[in-house]
């Protein structure tokens, strides 16, 4: 048997013997018996290199077949148990209410416990092994790569289920029962450790990977990226001082969530530093900037399609100039095949096209003009269900001739770059030559069509469930081959763009200071992103085509363009999940029908009509997820969040 053979039988017999000591002892903060032999793993670099990267394999993805960010918040509709075993469904059945200490979806708690266990291993055995081939400087950066490992698993548990046990070390074997037993610490304690962490890695860490092969490893660029996401996150309402959670205590009467006003304003303060601090790296050390399509190898788009294809390779693009951190496990390979929908030449019997964009995420885009849809002086949102043919000007955006909804018209190009719906044009697979419009794909999604439910024996629920599905995931190179294969063009999972950063930036100057001043700053960076999307500037688009022209001027409307503007930008890439449980927004937002259109009909009249698919609800109990019972019943310090007792 070879070392590595070996060694991969090593790290799989102490993973496994610290889930059983997890079940008997509660916690991951205790060194299981016959971890004295990992002093063998720490006797060489590249044994110890193998151990940290093992932890690493702890990182989650947001692809939506593996995770459930994307499905759990409405974003995406996908029937709740398909009859092909496609994704993982914990995503849909949290967004169907069926959360419950006894069923624990989406349960995190053990698996990143045990993360964090092996961070401190990794963290103690580097401190106390001294390897020969190993230098000194690389040691300090692999012990701060565990570091920011051990602040985002952590913070990930925070947001999940609110105040949690922090696992500073490991505890020796013989530790008693009773000192494993360890309450909740209160929320700001936990953010000030996270960052505490991320303050310690940051100065033992290169700004940028040093080669190809440091891909999605940590650097001090993702370290500062993860700090302003946190102390976002610590400043938003959903931690800041939230009353709603004020009776959240311990059983020895500890409060879990400050309630405490004057320090609300200091954290958004804290917030906006972290977020400078993290932008003057990436863009005025390193010159990070938006991702631009430097255009086609073989022909001369037009300037619509180069608008398109900038907006889709930002994404797609496998590391675009944009791309902060991502998660380089796997490609992003499958998720393409269950979402593209038999668009190409040929198509696969395989390639469902499972998930549906409800009709309340269709409108959140943009109109033509830059401003919602719903205040758009020109956009008659009345009549958004009417029917209209796509003329010869729209050529590049819906099938001249053919007929669709004019929700579909005049909309920005982020919706049209991201978004595939019945008629509308799909650039690519194949069809990579625009200068004749109607020689590109479009998009055929009534029933027992092409892109259709139905089109497929495998199941009635194959297709899209609302007639729209997320273009965002598809790399246009990816198509259909003639023997009913897919020639899949890979990527990475982007886990932060630079997008992303600059909202955040721009949300913690609005909250921080209510002022005009504070206001055209924030505005500065949410424009640059319009301004790549090709899109007016905030002032100019709500002074001439909102009704409510003013209202960027105020703290409270900056607050919801910004809002809007992250839901959009980052559709479908897991954020919103999170952002609309620390925005506190989610128990206006989710308490609402998911619908589609009517994807049984096959006639233009009868498909075009809302059809509701679920009726969605949330409560106050939703905002965090439920302690698993059985860890309660281990651990009788810890106490159940609001609601799920």
């Amino acid at each position: 048997m070879n070392n590595s053979k070996l060694f991969i039988k090593i790290i799989r017999a102490l993973a496994f013997s610290c889930l059983l000591c997890l079940g008997a002892c509660n916690y991951l903060d205790v060194v299981p018996e016959g971890t004295g032999k990992l002093e063998n793993v720490f006797t060489s670099r590249e044994t110890a290199l193998r151990y940290m990267y093992s932890n690493y394999s702890f990182l989650q993805t947001m692809d939506p077949l593996q995770a459930m960010e994307v499905t759990g918040c409405g974003e995406l509709w996908v029937p709740s148990e398909p009859q092909y075993p496609v994704m993982n469904s914990d995503g849909i059945r949290i967004a169907e209410g069926r959360q419950s200490p006894f069923v624990n979806l989406w349960n995190r708690w053990y698996h990143i416990y045990a993360a964090i266990s092996n961070c401190n291993t990794m963290i103690g055995g580097l401190q106390t092994y001294r390897m020969p081939d190993l230098p000194d400087w690389e040691r300090d950066q692999w012990i701060a790569e565990n570091k920011v490992l051990k602040a985002w698993f952590h913070f990930y548990l925070l947001r999940q289920y609110g105040p949690i046990p922090i696992i500073r070390e490991n505890l020796p074997i013989s530790t008693g029962m009773e000192d494993v037993q360890v309450p909740r610490e209160p929320a700001d304690a936990a953010f000030d450790y996270i960052v505490q962490l991320l303050d310690e890695a940051t100065p033992y860490l290169n700004s940028v990977a040093s080669s190809t092969q440091d891909y999605g490893r940590i650097n001090k660029t993702v370290a500062l990226a993860i700090k302003a996401q946190v102390l976002i996150t610590a400043a938003s309402p959903l931690f800041n001082c939230n009353e709603e959670q004020a009776t959240l205590k311990n059983k020895d009467g500890l409060q879990l969530f400050a309630q405490d006003k004057s320090q609300e304003n200091a954290k958004w303060q804290r917030a906006v530093q972290a977020c400078d601090e993290a932008l003057t790296l990436c863009v005025d050390e390193l010159g990070m900037k938006l991702y631009e399509y430097p255009g086609h190898q073989n022909y001369n788009l037009s300037p619509v399609m180069m608008q398109q294809m900038t907006l889709r390779q930002a994404f797609c693009e496998r590391w675009s100039s944009e791309v902060i951190w991502a998660y380089t496990k796997d490609w992003v390979h499958d998720l393409q095949i269950r979402t593209a929908r038999s668009i190409g030449t040929y198509g696969w019997s395989q390639n469902y096209g499972i998930f549906g964009v409800p009709l309340s995420m269709v409108e959140q885009f943009y109109s033509a003009n830059g401003v919602p849809v719903k205040e758009d002086k020109t956009w008659e949102y009345d009549k958004r269900y009417d029917l209209r043919a796509g003329t010869t000007a729209e050529n590049r955006y819906i099938r001249e001739g053919q007929t669709t909804a004019r929700m579909n018209f005049d909309r920005e190009p982020r919706f049209y770059a991201w978004m595939a719906f019945d008629r509308g044009v799909y650039y690519g697979h194949g069809f990579e030559d625009d200068s004749n419009p109607n020689n590109l794909l479009y998009v055929r999604s009534r029933y027992n069509e092409a892109q259709g439910s139905g089109a497929f024996s495998i199941n009635n629920s194959s297709g899209p469930c609302t007639g729209y599905y997320p273009k965002k995931y598809v790399h246009y190179k990816t198509q259909g081959t003639a023997d009913q294969q897919m020639g899949v063009e890979v990527y990475i999972w982007p886990l932060m763009r630079l997008p992303e950063l600059l909202l955040y930036y721009a949300e913690a100057l609005n909250e921080a200071e209510d002022s005009p001043a504070a206001r055209d700053k924030a505005m500065e960076y949410v424009d640059m992103i319009r301004e790549r999307a090709g899109l007016e500037k905030i002032a100019d688009a709500w002074k001439a085509y909102s009704s409510n022209s003013t209202k960027y001027q105020s703290q409270i409307g900056l607050r919801q363009i910004i809002q809007q503007e992250r839901t959009i930008e980052l559709a479908f890439e897991g954020k919103r999940y999170w952002d609309l449980r620390r925005w506190k927004t989610a128990t206006e937002v989710l308490n609402a029908p998911v619908q589609g259109w009517n994807m049984a009909q096959r006639d233009v009249e009868s498909y075009y009509r809302p059809f509701t698919i679920f009726e969605q609800s949330f409560g106050l109990k939703d905002y965090f997820s439920p302690i698993p019972d059985g860890e309660l019943q281990r651990n009788t310090k810890l106490v159940q969040n609001l609601g799920w007792t």
